[in-house]
């Protein structure tokens, strides 16, 4: 269909446009696959599967250790459920932290308890979230959990890392990470993706424990063929570059769903004659500014015609920031906005079957947007008094950057040949070069500090 001036329409009337609107996935092949845990299986074949854990046990060892499965066990089949992960979860333990379990334990029964809980999380019959993993002293269950699950696939990984670094914490803390990923989202090794990264990074900002480790471990995950899709780096995935019409859309939260798709179409369809730039401020100010605040104040509005009363109450609104100061860009946002309500009466008139359901009177008059000459020479006038302000200023400015620049790189010539843990000197302030080897190999970043001042490195 050729839509106006010349030009191919790029929307369809259907409001289920694939190509404009997001589509859930629904292949079997796009879905993350889950390893099959032993969450339904019966406590005699835990107890079996347990006791092949041991390696050439003591008869003490085996003792202690079907104890620890017999008290856990007994624990957990008093919460109801169907399998052993809905007990886990009906427990409370993945809020409760260190003070899981029954009340009342001694150091000794909840030594006990923990230990047969750790043979529970390596058979993968229960899977704790990762603020209880982190929290909690789990004793050699990673390793056991890596020789038991998927052995090869961590094999390559350690493989990796050795080959990257010489052993050290974060050695250690890489392999761990990954560990912990697979623990809690029950997905094959290779099969992660960087939704199941992102979400571990943002548990454990929460926790106040940020993952030191976490693009280390995506890098080598991605050397050993995980990741499939994904660029090498971490770095490079989080820029995922610009959003889709419809992912500018859908950040502000749009109640009434129809007038949501009518925003999408008229975007895309604008999308033409505007850079990026220019199209999310546009949407910011259109969806943001205009539509939300009209369902946040009216909850229950489903039409673009709006009454005098409420066109006349939100254009009080959009003059005041929420901190109560003046908006100096109001006459931007009642420009977007006529716009929009002309856009979509003339398009009505070309293509009434798409646009002539959505057609209204403009609330936007004339007189209100009178004064954008005004305010756009008074945008001018402040823009260059600033400018006449700094260029005073510039040289110094220029004169305190090379200065810096040129501390920067005697810095780093020195740090590059200190050992760790060494002090040194550098125009008459005493650095000291950071002991962890994280500084060998997390992006290229060499860590110092002042033994002096205390502060962040």
């Amino acid at each position: 269909m050729i839509g106006r001036h010349g030009r191919v329409a790029r929307t369809p009337v259907s409001p289920a446009d694939p190509a404009v609107l997001p589509t859930p996935r629904t292949s079997a092949e796009e879905l993350p696959a889950v390893v099959d845990g032993r969450e339904r299986c019966t406590r005699e074949e835990i107890m079996r599967l347990a006791e092949e854990l041991l390696e050439a046990p003591t008869a003490h060892e085996r003792w202690r250790h079907q104890l620890a499965m017999i008290r856990i066990l007994d624990w957990l089949q008093t919460f109801p459920g169907d399998d052993w992960q809905t007990r886990w979860l009906l427990s409370g333990s993945d809020e409760a932290g260190k003070g899981w379990g029954p009340p009342g334990l001694s150091p000794g029964v909840r030594g006990r308890l923990t230990q047969g809980l750790g043979a529970m999380i390596v058979l993968r019959a229960v899977r704790p979230t990762y603020a209880w993993l982190s929290g909690s002293r789990l004793l050699g269950v990673y390793a056991a959990f890596r020789r038991r699950n998927q052995a090869d696939a961590f094999a390559e990984v350690e493989n990796q890392i050795t080959a990257r670094i010489d052993g050290g914490e974060h050695a250690t803390e890489a392999l761990n990470l990954l560990t912990r990923i697979v623990i809690v989202t029950g997905k094959e090794l290779c099969r992660l993706d960087l939704a199941d990264f992102t979400a571990y990074a943002t548990q454990r900002r929460k926790s106040g424990r940020p993952g030191t480790a976490l693009s280390f471990a995506y890098e080598v995950l991605h050397a050993i063929g995980g990741l499939a899709g994904e660029p090498a780096t971490m770095r490079q995935a989080r820029a995922r570059g610009q959003l889709s019409i419809a992912e500018m859309v859908d950040r502000y939260p749009i109640t009434y769903k129809p007038v949501r798709d009518v925003f999408v179409h008229y975007l895309t369809e604008r999308a033409a004659m505007l850079d990026y730039g220019s199209l999310i401020n546009q949407a910011q100010l259109l969806v943001s500014l205009f539509w939300v605040d009209l369902e946040r104040h009216h909850p229950g509005i489903d039409s673009l015609a709006l009454t005098d009363e409420v066109a006349q109450a939100w254009k009080q609104r959009v003059r005041v920031l929420p901190d109560g100061e003046a908006r100096r860009g109001v006459h931007t946002v009642m420009f977007v906005v006529r716009s929009f309500y002309l856009d979509l009466i003339q398009w009505s008139l070309e293509d009434p079957a798409r646009w002539a359901a959505w057609a209204a009177p403009c609330p936007i008059t004339a007189a209100d947007v009178r004064g954008y000459v005004k305010e756009t020479r008074r945008r001018q006038a402040r823009m260059q008094q600033r400018t006449r302000a700094l260029i005073p200023v510039l040289p110094r400015l220029i004169q305190t950057a090379r200065e810096h620049l040129d501390h920067a790189r005697r810095l780093l010539d020195t740090v590059r040949d200190a050992r760790p843990g060494q002090q040194f000197v550098v125009d008459s302030i005493r650095y000291q070069s950071a002991s962890r080897e994280r500084s060998k190999w997390q992006s290229g970043t060499l860590y110092v500090t002042r033994p002096d001042e205390p502060g962040p490195r």
